[in-house]
């Protein structure tokens, strides 16, 4: 079977997190997508081998020979399917089917016909059956509210893409008129590379460098559209990083944003760069030179990442952190940084809080905390956004920001 000229591909994230196979995506994509919107499409399946420098892989979903004036219809009424969304990679969740022909194992499921049903595969996925609606008008008030859901990675618990998918997935069914929008967060170290590339439409590379044993591995890292090159180096070595800074398919490149974290820091680079040294906690004798500048990495992630932007069209900011204790008080500065810009554009502010053995807690605004009784990430969402679900929207009160400085200076 030939793809046509105008192919809309959807890319199912398929992580150790949700365990979907490809007869989950497609039951998926049944049970969202209105029969009117792909009558006469031509299905196929594939998995994208050519997204292997991305933190996630994917199965693609493509609905091919599709109309021009259809496949737009198509694609604007996805991008008011919450759910589906959910389950999608937040990096290039659509495709068009340039890339799909360089995927593996395509296989052909039919022609989807006027009724819905699909006929004449060479795989059968039950239903077969497109039975989605389309996104019904939002018409009371307190459901129709702006919400940015904007999670932190967490090590050892969630990535940033997996928590904002899931509760993407909650705000979806407790507030199913609301406007729905994700960010990727990150303070500098482990997650900066994703949240980049997500919200600036970068691209993912890979590329080989020799360990202190003389042994080649692979590191992932990325580039902006400005030709920024973007490293994450909190799990690199001293000589690794100078390798990775030396990458031969880079030359030309002279601008790089190094997301060191709480890992070792450039005390120098190659001549010709600037690097942009994105860190957790900087040393008083850590200075900025011509070629080298220390930044706190929260507040450089959210300026690249334009999130003030992304909040002002937003009610609502969701945020997700370890709790520290169960006094209110949140030491974390990711999330302090996050309510900081929340009470500079007076947005309201729901931060999920989770413990180390297993409790959630909701804080909305300057409230007290709330315990909520799971132990299940899913329910404590589904719990924060049916509070928000009962929260009137009304502004929030003026508060009085602390002034605070970009770039955090502290003996470590």
């Amino acid at each position: 079977m030939e793809y046509s000229k105008f192919s809309l591909g959807l890319r199912f994230a398929m992580t150790s997190d949700e365990r979907l196979t490809p007869q989950d995506c497609w039951r998926i994509a049944f049970s969202e997508i209105p029969a009117t919107h792909v009558a006469v499409a031509t299905l196929f399946g594939a998995w994208d081998d050519v997204g292997a420098a991305e933190s996630e892989g994917a199965y693609i979903c493509m609905f091919s020979n599709l109309p021009r004036k259809v496949g737009k219809a198509l694609f604007a009424q996805l991008q008011q399917k919450p759910v589906l969304l959910s389950y999608l990679t937040i990096y290039h969740p659509f495709i068009q089917n340039n890339r799909v022909e360089k995927c593996s194992d395509v296989v052909y499921l039919g022609q989807a016909q006027a009724d819905g049903s699909v006929t004449g595969g060479d795989v059968a996925y039950a239903p077969m059956q497109f039975s989605g609606s389309l996104p019904e008008p939002c018409d009371k008030l307190g459901q129709c509210c702006r919400i940015l859901i904007a999670p932190d990675a967490w090590d050892g618990m969630f990535t940033s893409a997996d928590a904002a998918r899931h509760m993407l997935r909650s705000a979806s069914k407790m507030l199913p008129k609301a406007i729905l929008r994700t960010q990727l967060i990150a303070d500098g170290g482990k997650g900066t590379l994703d949240a980049l590339i997500c919200s600036n439409n970068g691209r993912y590379l890979k590329a080989a460098i020799a360990n202190a044993s003389g042994e080649s591995r692979d590191i992932q890292y990325g580039i902006l559209p400005n030709r920024t090159v973007v490293i994450e180096s909190e799990s690199l070595a001293k000589e690794e990083l100078q390798q990775a800074l030396r990458l031969p398919q880079n030359k030309g490149f002279t601008e790089y944003i190094v997301a060191a974290g709480a890992g070792v820091l450039p005390e120098d680079v190659p001549a010709g760069i600037h690097a942009t040294v994105l860190g957790k906690r900087i040393p008083a004798s850590r200075r900025n030179s011509v070629q080298i500048e220390y930044r706190n990495g929260v507040e450089a992630v959210l300026e690249t990442c334009a999130f003030n932007d992304a909040l002002a069209k937003a009610d609502w900011l969701i945020a997700l952190t370890r709790l520290q204790d169960e006094t209110g008080s949140l030491n974390d500065p990711t999330t302090d940084a996050l309510l900081f810009h929340c009470r500079l554009q007076r947005k309201h502010a729901a931060v999920l809080a989770f413990t180390d053995d297993g409790r959630y807690f909701a804080k909305l605004d300057d409230h007290k905390l709330v315990p909520i009784d799971t132990t299940s990430f899913d329910e404590a969402a589904d719990a924060l956004f049916l509070i928000i679900k009962n929260t009137p929207i009304s502004p929030p009160p003026l508060f009085l920001p602390v002034v605070r400085q970009d770039t955090v200076i502290s003996d470590m």
